[in-house]
Parts: C-alpha cells; structure tokens; sequence
C-alpha cells in the first residue's frame, strides 16, 4: 500500500515540476520547429504507408510465423513432455524391474 502512496506521490510532483515545453528552445532546429504550423496526421495514412513498404510487409508476415509457431510449440509442450516421460518411465520399469505387483 505504501508504494502506491508513494508512486501517487511522485506522480502529482513530476506533473507539477516538469512543463509541456521549455521556454526557451534547446536548439535553433527546434526554435525553427517550433515556429512551423503542425503537421496533420491520420492513422489511415500511417498504416496504408505502412503496408505499402514491402519490407515492413515481410517482416510482418515472417513475425507473425515465428510467434504463431512459438506460441502453438509452447502450448503443447507440456502435453508432450509428459507422454515421452511416461515412455521413458514404462521403459524404464521393464528394463529394472523395480515396479511393485499391485
């Protein structure tokens, strides 16, 4: 409970200390940039642009096979483990003999 005081805390005095913009600008580019109107943006411009670039595409399409594959090997995993360990315990009794008759 004390850390969300305290992250509450230093919260209010970061809005509180720390302006939108300096006031004075840091460079000569950014007193430039400042001056400029501001430009429009839509995020149907981005992502059209977007899948316009075909190496953004690829790398798309080859992330999004690495993730599935990873994701689909990872839900299994447990599953598979535990039929090879079930083998290899079978296989393992009939070979030492050390299973006890019910």
């Amino acid at each position: 409970f004390f850390y969300v005081i305290f992250a509450t805390l230093l919260f209010i005095l970061t809005v509180i200390a720390f302006k939108e913009k300096p006031r004075y600008p840091p460079s000569q580019a950014q007193a430039v940039l400042r001056d400029s109107p501001p430009e429009e943006y839509s995020c149907k411009k981005s992502i059209r642009n977007l899948l316009k670039n075909i190496p953004f595409v690829l790398l798309l399409i080859s992330y999004g096979i690495m993730t599935g594959a990873f994701y689909s090997v990872s839900t299994l995993l447990s599953q598979v483990a535990g039929m090879v360990g079930s083998i290899l315990c079978g296989l393992w009794l009939d070979y030492t003999k050390t299973y006890r008759l019910l």
